[in-house]
């Protein structure tokens, strides 16, 4: 039995979710969100944020979101070789996610959304101009399914999006850690090279008063090896360390989905592969991804047309600029993983601090890619990977 019908119905309550039904119920629709975790945040993350992803939230910074502020970033590769980057592109915040979840939630609640908590939306049935949805507990339906549930959403399986294994992902594995000895407790660090993380790299990101975020993402081995490894080889941090939480995830790295939208769904955050593949990061990324929705089925609903022609122009806006992005850090990403450790210390020595952000979140390639035109031999096999489209 179907016991109400919502003008739209999201499934998850993470960045993307939140943030679309905020936006939603801001304009007088009733929304509900059907979370399958018991409590914001389950999933596990590194914590990492810019600035700009703040605002794109529309929300100001506070401490009860933010743990750390951040000034610079510290790269290391394989030779231990050291780029800094900067305060003035750099700079951003680790923030405590459940806090920023709460605070997303409490914005969408206070916009009329109701979050159901504890509820996984466990099949989907597209019945005409709308869907019905089962919960582990009764059965809904409603005009808009918003499909926000991360990589193993329910939406695109049931409801023909993607095929079984056409994702890409890389396991990760963290580690909560206290009494960190940090050179800077306001830098994030990256360690990268074959030995430290396969395909892959390490992270320390720190949380304020000697906490930090210690992790590791690496493809075709076991993870936990590889982050205890590092921890041991890195003793004048950890000397004094002590694990005091463990959490392992995997992440989206195979680019944006082929198809995000069809009559009556959308999908947005890491369900849609709104994660930039270099670095794994989707807070930002999903959280414009959720705006971008929002504001779309505002105006569907508004118009009382939520076909595929109408519901489209969301996945065209996401992908006049996210989606280049997500698709160029793909292309840097596949570039990278061919090189060995002695082409990675090669690459240390040319790239500038502006030249990683770029390749890394995908926001001009091409300018590096011609940069490595100057260089012979290495250089140019790096140039001819990046600017071939």
């Amino acid at each position: 039995m179907v016991h109400m019908k919502y003008d739209t119905i999201v499934t998850g309550a993470g960045p993307a979710g939140l943030t679309a039904a905020r936006i939603i119920s801001n304009s007088g629709f009733e929304v509900a969100v059907f979370e399958k975790a018991r409590y914001l945040g389950a999933k596990p993350c590194g914590e990492a944020i810019s600035k700009q992803t703040l605002e794109d939230a529309l929300m100001a910074p506070s401490s009860d979101i933010i743990a750390q502020e951040i000034r610079c970033a510290s790269i290391y590769a394989p030779n231990r070789k050291n780029i800094t980057i900067k305060e003035e592109i750099a700079a951003g915040y680790v923030v405590n996610k459940a806090m920023f979840l709460q605070c997303l939630a409490e914005k969408a609640v206070e916009a009329g959304a109701k979050i159901y908590m504890n509820q996984a939306v466990v099949d989907l049935e597209h019945k005409g101009t709308a869907v019905k949805v089962t919960t582990s507990k009764d059965e809904q339906q409603t005009n808009l399914l918003l499909g926000a549930d991360g990589f193993t959403s329910i939406v695109p399986r049931k409801l023909g999006f993607e095929k079984s294994g056409e994702r890409e992902i890389i396991p990760c594995v963290q580690y909560l850690m206290e009494n960190c000895d940090l050179s800077d407790p306001q830098a994030t660090e990256f360690y990268f090279g074959n030995e430290v993380a396969p395909l892959g790299y390490a992270w320390i990101f720190p949380k304020g008063n000697g906490k930090a975020k210690v992790g590791i993402g690496v493809r075709g081995r076991p993870a936990k090896p590889y982050l205890d490894k590092f921890i041991k080889q890195n003793s004048g941090i950890f000397a004094k360390a002590r694990r005091i939480w463990v959490e392992a995830a995997p992440v989206t790295i195979s680019g944006l989905s082929d198809k995000i939208v069809d009559d009556n769904v959308m999908l947005v955050g890491e369900a849609a592969g709104q994660v930039i593949p270099l670095t794994g990061g989707g807070i930002h990324s999903s959280i414009v991804g959720g705006r971008m929705a929002g504001e779309t089925a505002v105006e569907a609903l508004e118009e009382e047309n939520l076909s595929y022609s109408k519901l489209v122009k969301y996945a065209e806006h996401y992908n006049e600029h996210w989606g280049k992005r997500i698709r160029d850090s793909l292309r840097a990403l596949k570039v990278l993983e061919k090189l060995n450790d002695s082409d990675l210390n090669n690459l240390a020595s040319l790239l500038e601090p502006r030249d990683i952000l770029d390749l890394a979140n995908g926001t001009d390639i091409k300018r590096v890619g011609r940069k490595f035109l100057k260089h012979p031999l290495f250089g140019l096999k790096m140039a001819k990977a990046l600017l071939t489209a």
